[in-house]
């Protein structure tokens, strides 16, 4: 009896029993998602390459707000520029979804700042998908788009 307990412990632990493991990961509440993306924004207005790094993906991937597609490494190059300055950021109309191991995060980012020497005033309609591999989340993807006034 102990060697089948051990064995699914085992089992649960390693994630090789999607169905438990899944329950067992879902624990993860709607307010911890939102604390990890406060963190993530912080990381990024101090322009913290090594919390940003930490805190994506390797596979991570950018949908602009006008059809490009980024990589990590360009992402990462954007937030090193000296010519990239943020001024002032704040992301409200928080929603979290989730589902298993994967959390989507929609929200409103308002951000103003310029790129070289050009200023821009962002008012975006943000996707954040959110994957999470034992107790770490990993940003894996982002979308944003531009809310216009008709």
């Amino acid at each position: 009896m102990k060697q089948k307990l051990l064995m699914v412990l085992f089992l649960v632990v390693s994630g090789l029993l999607p169905g438990v493991a899944l329950s067992v990961n879902a624990q993860t509440t709607p307010d911890e998602v939102v604390d990890f993306v406060n963190r993530y924004d912080k990381a990024w207005s101090r322009k913290d390459i090594a919390s940003i790094k930490h805190t994506f993906a390797a596979d991570y991937v950018y949908f602009t707000s006008k059809g490009g597609v980024w990589s990590l490494q360009r992402i990462l190059d954007l937030l090193r520029s000296p010519k990239y300055i943020l001024k002032s950021a704040e992301r409200s109309e928080i929603g979290v979804y989730q589902t298993g191991n994967t959390a989507i995060v929609s929200s409103r980012w308002k951000g103003h700042g310029s790129y070289d020497g050009e200023e821009f005033r962002d008012d975006q309609r943000c996707s954040i998908v959110l994957a999470r591999k034992g107790r770490r989340w990993k940003v894996l993807s982002e979308h944003c788009t531009q809310i216009v006034t008709l």
